[in-house]
């Protein structure tokens, strides 16, 4: 049997990837084809056939980045190596093994990932019970699907609306809104589609904070204000001292 990984293969754009395939048998050099194709049968990733490289027939999208490790025939590893993933590299593999009339192939499916620019979140307005906050993120593959969580991981998401649009490189561009009352602490926003990236690429961003720099800043407007007054108030009161003392005598016994 020929078997390759049951789950999607992850890769992120512009890295390698191995794509496994294993052969139940061992292969010797001769007299054995290994085919990696997608659609196309005729019109191969990479073929190795009578005892060597076809790149002749190689599909011109794969040129100079792939590899298949031909001393590892005799382990029964006829597996490919992919350099410089590429976003239309993403989708399925077929690896099919021809040997002395016995052939057999398996489909592996590669994942490309594009890591999209470092998510932006940003106050866009205040009402009465809050604020209203902004995530935005570009440059994506796949499209992320976005949620929000408070501090206390409830999903606030359908709280929010989000919008996504693709570009003409097939890259994403997400950007969603919510609204947030003062009683929440913090408030993140999460890529879960792509669930083995941790929450480092995902900020958190503290609206308690926001809202406290909100209310200092508007804390020292008053009190400089508050100060101005104070000062003007004195100087205006002894102003008004000297002036009496200027109209009424001195008194004497």
């Amino acid at each position: 049997t020929v078997t390759g990984p049951a789950l999607p293969v992850p890769a992120i754009a512009g890295s390698d990837v191995v794509l496994d395939c294993k052969c139940s048998i061992d292969l010797p050099r001769e007299g054995v084809e290994v085919r990696w194709f997608r659609t196309r049968y005729d019109s191969p990733v990479h073929l190795y056939k009578e005892g060597r490289q076809q790149l002749e027939t190689q599909d011109e999208a794969y040129r100079h980045r792939t590899q298949l490790f031909v001393e590892e025939f005799i382990n029964g590893d006829v597996s490919l190596r992919l350099g410089d993933v590429r976003v239309s590299d993403n989708g399925a593999y077929t690896c099919f093994v021809d040997y002395a009339g016995w052939y057999e192939e398996a489909v592996i499916e590669l994942k490309v990932i594009v890591l999209g620019s470092q998510p932006w979140i940003h106050v866009d307005g205040q009402h009465s019970d809050g604020v209203r906050l902004r995530c935005e993120s570009s440059g994506w593959f796949p499209a992320p699907e976005v949620l929000w969580f408070d501090d206390q991981g409830n999903n606030l998401t359908t709280l929010s609306n989000w919008t996504v649009r693709e570009d003409s490189k097939g890259l994403f561009s997400v950007k969603g809104q919510i609204e947030i009352i003062h009683s929440t602490n913090k408030i993140r926003c999460l890529n879960v589609y792509l669930h083995f990236l941790t929450d480092e690429f995902f900020p958190k961003v503290p609206v308690g904070l926001v809202v406290s720099a909100l209310l200092l800043g508007l804390a020292i407007l008053v009190l400089s204000v508050l100060v101005g007054f104070s000062v003007k108030q004195r100087r205006e009161i002894k102003e008004c001292a000297s002036s009496i003392k200027q109209l009424v005598p001195p008194f004497t016994q």
